[in-house]
């Protein structure tokens, strides 16, 4: 009689994290975003909903390792799911190879002790969460937040990048609008420059726009924002990303009302503030 998964834990719980996480087939550590510069915070995030398209299992999670970890995938190709509940990060989808492990597992379930099974590795893939515009921002965040609109409709699933800097030199910040078109930029790199008097706080950045082609568009008002959403969507290659995303003009509206138009063709930079949140809204244009 074969053992559960539940014993299958149970006997790699009694050894070391990495034998616990050794019995599985995909292991998935995700963490927080800055830039696409930066490396992603160290530590994992917890309390996310993670799925695999198709698949019932759901994953356990590991908290002394901060991975999601599944047991019984089929091999091949995943999508692999991300949520959080709370509402703190933006969705998110990846794909994943699931290694076929299924003769290790057999004869781990089979016997109390491991056997010299060859075999590869469980998958590790990684993710990092960009945060939304719940994420709830500690005072003097530099950060710009608002709706992008098409006229009176919100626009969601816009890809937002923004040029900023890290440690003196460039960097780019990317985000996603939310289902409601919201969006949220958290700018870490953003410092006084205090070689001018008196010092600079505020900086123009250069945004960049690209929403969701017609197809994409539809899918996601149609199957769902996490469910249409691409895999992988922040390293998409040029053409592929092109194909699914259209680069758009735009002006943008502040807090007190007050428009920025394009200049001479362009459109207007963002105004960014170090220490500041700072609201912009996004107004797409024909």
């Amino acid at each position: 009689m074969r053992a559960s998964s539940d014993n299958l834990l149970a006997w790699a719980a009694t050894h070391s994290p990495d034998r616990r996480t050794a019995v599985g087939v995909l292991a998935l550590r995700v963490r927080h975003y800055f830039s696409d510069g930066a490396e992603p915070a160290p530590s994992s995030l917890p309390d996310l909903r993670v799925r695999v398209r198709g698949q019932a299992e759901l994953p356990l999670w590991h908290a002394s390792s901060g991975l999601y970890g599944f047991l019984r995938l089929p091999p091949g190709e995943a999508r692999v799911e991300i949520d959080d509940p709370s509402g703190r990060y933006l969705p998110q989808a990846i794909s994943a190879v699931v290694p076929d492990r299924r003769a290790l597992r057999d004869a781990l379930e089979a016997a109390a002790a491991a056997a010299a099974i060859a075999g590869p590795p469980p998958a590790y893939p990684q993710v990092a969460l960009r945060p939304a515009p719940g994420f709830g921002l500690s005072p003097a965040t530099c950060a710009l937040w608002g709706v992008l609109r098409e006229g009176s409709r919100a626009v969601p699933g816009a890809l937002l990048s923004i040029a900023t800097v890290r440690d003196g030199g460039p960097d780019t910040v990317s985000t996603l609008t939310g289902r409601d078109g919201s969006y949220l930029i958290v700018l870490p790199g953003e410092v006084i420059n205090r070689g001018v008097t008196p010092p600079q706080r505020r900086f123009d950045r250069a945004l960049t726009v690209r929403t969701p082609r017609p197809a994409l568009a539809a899918a996601l008002a149609s199957q769902g924002f996490l469910a249409a959403l691409p895999a992988d969507v922040f390293s998409l290659g040029a053409a592929d990303r092109d194909a699914l995303f259209a680069p758009r003009n735009f002006q943008l509206r502040d807090a007190a009302g007050l428009l920025h138009p394009q200049q001479a063709g362009q459109n207007p930079p963002a105004s960014v503030s170090v220490g500041q949140s700072v609201r912009l809204d996004i107004e797409l244009l024909p």
